[in-house]
């Protein structure tokens, strides 16, 4: 037996393969030594949170995608590695709100504050690429690219005479004219409040998009908007008036890096990987409440449509309710960031989301990140955190409520389908589709909007020590950019996901380097792709139209905000 050992000890030679081993470490090591710049290529599209993907949504859907807290970790990364000199960011468009973009202008200046510098690559570069670009120390165009910084614009779309060609119309109520949620379907043309209101938000994030670059190219404000007129530029009119640094082909590019040493995203991240602090009993949960509110579970149609209000992500107050009771329980999350991405829904489902938060905020610190949009009911959700944080881009406010029906009688006419209603009890039909509201009808949901309204009001005055009378000076529907929102105090302070994060540590008491727990409910469907199917589909329309078109009080905001081309209405 002993000399069976012998011989395999002998055939293993442990301190030969102990060297061998340390031999491939130490070249690997010694590879990944000289690293003096990384090349990143940022995706069109990144959520704020990681996006969770099992194994079989991996083979199904693929990794995903790159969000912007881990491009704040990479970012952070880099910046405590004293190797590399630079970051070249490659950018392919960008189609993401322009809050999110200030999220990542924010990350570009904190790796920039860390000393290391940041250049920008991309073939074109329309608003949203120059906008994040000008954060950078430099900005370098391909030939044959154009600078396309042609500025901001809105649209609104009315609908009315289109739908009463098909014989459908929309009756509603609401608080006030600037609550305009389903002005598109009732009106011909755009109230005096509708414009106001999308010119005054117009106005808030053209300023936020002209400051950003000023700031970031070192021009005056009149020189950044004489550059928007007069856009767009061809490559070398971009050079010549010194909005771009360079006209560079990729390889011309490497050539002026004039190192070998470049590392592509995915082996800088391995490079760079430290693994988190063990044993750490406390930390700061995040909780994202994104989507339509409706009543129920949370979830998304199986296949993402471009209907306004009804087509994309729902947050069932089932599912955050739940949510939130758990983390009550879970004394290890010493704080929670609510981070919100809704224009709200129905407002039983805001009012129930929000008596939740509002008993948790009495328990921990509970800190708002406001994201793209957190208005009606997305704003409602946030009144019971002590600290609200808000991208000076955000949509939010919009404090009011509105009520409609659907009224499709006159559909049916035009199909030739006879229709009969029998009814007992006078308000049997006050929110059947056969006909439009009466006077008395109307009068009637008018009291439980007013009376809707009243509750949402006492909400924020509660949770921003303002007097009922001083939220509705600011509410009455009227929806701001949270620039215009900190003026108003119905925000504390102007910033991202990351400021909401370090705010919750210091009201916690923790320290700069808890960690960060991402609340995922049980309840949580499969993504849309998997659950892909026709029925489902109509299934899941049918059910969201039903809170929309249902007579039901909805804290919704008037329209939906996309910018650069993307329709405001």
């Amino acid at each position: 037996m002993r000399q069976i050992v012998r011989k395999i000890l002998a055939a293993l030679n442990p301190a030969r393969a102990f060297s061998r081993l340390w031999l491939a470490v130490d070249n690997r090591r010694r590879a990944f030594r000289k690293m003096d710049y990384i090349l990143l290529t940022l995706p069109a599209e990144m959520p704020v949170l990681p996006e969770p993907r099992g194994w079989l949504q991996r083979r199904v859907l693929g990794a995903p995608p790159f969000s912007l807290l881990e491009v704040e970790r990479l970012f952070r990364r880099i910046g405590d590695d004293p190797r590399p000199k630079a970051v070249i960011l490659h950018l392919r468009g960008l189609n993401m709100s322009l809050a999110d973009l200030q999220t990542l202008r924010g990350s570009i200046q904190r790796l920039r504050g860390r000393g290391k510098r940041v250049i920008c690559y991309a073939q074109l570069y329309d608003n949203r690429l120059y906008y994040v670009a000008s954060a950078a120390d430099e900005i370098i165009l391909q030939p044959g690219g154009e600078l396309m910084t042609t500025g901001l614009r809105a649209e609104a779309v009315f609908l009315k005479d289109a739908l009463d060609v098909v014989g459908i119309g929309l009756d509603s109520v609401a608080i006030s004219p600037y609550k305009g949620a389903f002005d598109r379907f009732t009106r011909t043309e755009l109230s005096p409040e509708g414009r106001e209101q999308l010119e005054w938000l117009l106005d808030s994030q053209y300023d936020s998009f002209v400051q950003g670059i000023a700031e970031g190219r070192g021009l005056t404000p009149e020189a950044v908007r004489a550059m928007i007129d007069g856009a767009p530029y061809l490559d070398e009119e971009a050079l010549a008036a010194g909005y771009v640094d360079a006209v560079l082909t990729e390889e011309a590019l490497r050539k002026r890096l004039d190192s070998p040493h470049v590392l592509t995203g995915d082996k800088a991240q391995q490079t760079l990987y430290r693994k988190a602090r063990p044993g750490a009993d406390r930390y700061v949960a995040v909780l994202r409440v994104g989507g339509l509110m409706i009543p129920g579970e949370s979830g998304s149609l199986p296949v993402e449509l471009p209907i306004p209000f009804i087509g994309g992500e729902r947050a069932g107050d089932i599912t955050v309710v739940r949510q939130v009771r758990a983390l009550m329980k879970n004394k290890r999350a010493a704080a929670v960031v609510l981070l919100i991405d809704s224009g709200g829904g129905a407002a039983i489902s805001a009012e129930a989301m929000t008596a939740a938060l509002a008993e948790l905020a009495a328990d921990r610190p509970l800190v708002a990140c406001m994201n793209g949009v957190a208005a009606s009911g997305g704003y409602m959700i946030a009144a019971p955190a002590g600290w609200i944080f808000a991208q000076p881009a955000t949509i939010t406010g919009s404090i009011g409520v509105i009520s409609a029906k659907a009224v499709t009688n006159g559909l049916w006419e035009r199909l030739h389908i006879h229709r009969y209603e029998f009814t007992r009890g006078a308000n049997a039909a006050i929110f059947s589709d056969f006909a439009p509201y009466t006077e008395a009808q109307r009068e009637r949901v008018l009291q439980g909007v007013r009376h809707n309204y009243r509750q949402f009001v006492a909400h924020v005055a509660a949770g921003r020590g303002l007097t009922p009378e001083a939220v509705d000076a600011v509410g009455g529907g009227r929806v701001w950019t949270g620039a215009q929102a900190l003026e108003r105090g119905l925000v504390d302070e102007l910033g991202d996901i990351h400021a909401a994060i370090a705010k919750a540590r210091a009201l916690a008491n923790l320290p700069d380097d808890a960690p960060v727990c991402l609340v995922r409910g049980k309840t949580e469907p499969l993504p849309p792709q998997i659950a892909a199917s026709p029925a489902a589909t109509l299934d899941d329309l049918l059910k969201t139209f039903a809170v929309i078109g249902s007579g039901q009080p909805l804290a919704l905001l008037p329209f939906e905000w996309r910018e650069e081309g993307r329709r405001a209405v």
